[in-house]
C-alpha cells in the first residue's frame, strides 16, 4: 500500500475517476500543462489529454459557470479555484444555479459537479489565499462541503464527491497538503459522505473538531508529550541531588 501526501492523495483520486469513467473533466486554472497551483492536477494532461484536462482563464466565475453547464449535460466536471479566497464569484453559480437545479426541474437534472479548492491558513500566504469561508458554502441547501483531514480521507472522499450526483464543494486544507504521509489503499473505494468519522469512542459529550484543529491538537498532544517527558526527567534529575544532598548531610552527622 503506498504513502502519500494529501495534495499526492488528490491526484490518484482525480487519476482513478478520470480512468473509471470518461464523463469525468478537470478544468481550471493552470491545471494543464502547470498541473495547478500545489501540483494536484500534475501529470494529468499528460495522461488523460487536453480535452479532459481543461486550462482556462482566470475567471472563477467562468469556471464554476461552466462546471453548472457541463453537469446539466451529463458530464461529471471537476473545477479548481486556485484559492479559496478566489472563490466568492463562484457563489453566484452555486447559489442560483448548482444548489437548485434538482428541485428547479423537479429531478429531471441534477448537478454532478465538484468545485476543488484549498483552504486555510498556517502556511504564511498573503491576503486571499488564507482564507476559512467554509460558513458560506455550508449554508446553502443543496449543496454538499467537504473537507478531508488526511491522505486516506482526501482519496475517498474525492471519490465519493465526483461520483455524487449533486455538487459538493470540497475544501483542502493547505496547512496539511504536504505535513505528513500515510497510507492510501488506491482501490478506488470511496467514503460515505454525510457521516462523522469516529476517531475515539468515549462517554458523554462529545466533540467535533475541524480538520486543522485535528492537526493542530496532534501537534499539541506530541509537544506536551515531550515537554512532559523532559520535566520528568529534569524532576528526577533534582530529586537525585536532593537525595545525594541529604545523603551528604546524614553522614556528616554521623561523623
Amino acid at each position: 500500500m503506498p504513502e502519500a501526501t494529501l495534495v499526492e492523495a488528490v491526484n490518484m483520486a482525480l487519476a482513478r475517476a478520470m480512468e473509471e469513467d470518461p464523463d469525468v473533466v478537470v478544468l481550471g486554472e493552470d491545471v494543464g500543462v502547470n498541473g495547478g497551483v500545489f501540483r494536484a492536477t500534475a501529470g494529468l494532461q499528460q495522461r488523460f489529454g487536453p480535452e479532459r484536462v481543461i486550462d482556462t482563464p482566470l475567471a472563477e466565475l467562468l469556471i464554476s459557470g461552466v462546471c453548472v453547464g457541463m453537469a446539466a449535460q451529463g458530464l461529471k466536471p471537476v473545477g479548481e479555484i486556485q484559492f479559496m479566497g478566489f472563490a466568492y464569484p463562484c457563489l453566484d453559480q452555486l447559489i442560483n444555479h448548482a444548489s437548485r437545479l434538482r428541485n428547479r426541474t423537479q429531478g429531471r437534472l441534477t448537478c454532478p459537479m465538484v468545485l476543488r479548492t484549498p483552504c486555510g491558513a498556517g502556511i504564511r500566504a498573503p491576503e486571499h489565499h488564507s482564507e476559512s469561508t467554509e460558513a458560506l458554502f455550508a449554508h446553502i441547501p443543496g449543496l454538499r462541503v467537504v473537507v478531508p483531514s488526511s491522505p486516506e480521507r482526501a482519496y475517498g472522499l474525492l471519490l465519493a464527491a465526483i461520483r455524487d450526483p449533486d455538487p459538493v464543494v470540497f475544501l483542502e486544507p493547505t496547512r496539511i497538503y504536504r505535513s505528513g504521509k500515510a497510507e492510501v489503499n488506491e482501490d478506488g473505494e470511496s467514503l460515505p459522505l454525510d457521516v462523522a468519522f469516529v476517531l475515539r469512542e468515549g462517554r458523554g459529550r462529545h466533540r467535533r473538531r475541524s480538520d486543522r484543529s485535528r492537526h493542530a491538537q496532534a501537534v499539541r498532544r506530541r509537544h506536551r508529550a515531550r515537554v512532559g517527558d523532559q520535566n520528568r526527567a529534569l524532576r528526577d534529575r533534582a530529586r537525585g541531588r536532593a537525595h545525594r544532598r541529604l545523603r551528604r548531610g546524614d553522614r556528616r552527622a554521623d561523623r
